[in-house]
């Protein structure tokens, strides 16, 4: 394992974000297909987004994680487990920087995230992805993941359709 990665895929390392990650971050989040799905926060919101997802790792044993191309080890994007109390589920998320889309990199990362999730936590019965039902980019990679909808739900204000796989239910090799 390269150092500092949490999962290696054939083609990324998936680590856990730090303060250093702020600017890539920012950047992902002002793309124009990252916003019109996810909002365009401030610095400092993006900063307590940073802060809570290490927090999450210390309290859950989970939290999100940057997309670096083996590679090279360019910032492509982020993934990773979040845990919803409002819906007592924990979902996995993905965004990619424009350069990096098109080449299958969000299903590959996802899919280890999901396969290293069920394997650490074995009290998940499932795994979840809100999606925005305009996000057709999003639904195709929850699709090929094997994720089905499950039901229709609010997400901090925005209409999401909530897809989910269910653990012994993965396709992936």
């Amino acid at each position: 394992m390269s150092p500092g990665a949490l999962i290696e895929t054939e083609r990324l390392l998936l680590r856990t974000m730090t303060a250093d990650d702020l600017d890539e971050l920012i950047r992902l989040q002002e793309d124009p297909q990252v916003s019109r799905f996810m909002g365009r926060p401030s610095r400092e919101w993006r900063e307590g987004w940073l802060r809570s997802s290490q927090a999450e790792w210390t309290e859950r044993g989970h939290g999100r994680v940057a997309i670096v191309a083996r590679e090279g080890g360019a910032f492509l994007g982020r993934t990773g487990l979040k845990y919803w109390p409002q819906f007592e589920e924990t979902e996995i998320g993905w965004a990619l920087r424009p350069e990096a889309r098109g080449n299958g990199y969000a299903t590959e990362a996802a899919q280890a995230v999901l396969r290293w999730g069920f394997e650490r936590f074995p009290e998940l019965p499932l795994i979840t992805a809100m999606i925005q039902p305009e996000n057709a980019a999003s639904i195709a990679v929850a699709e090929r993941l094997g994720m089905a909808p499950l039901r229709d739900d609010k997400l901090l204000g925005d209409a999401v359709t909530v897809y989910a796989i269910r653990r012994g239910a993965q396709r992936w090799p």
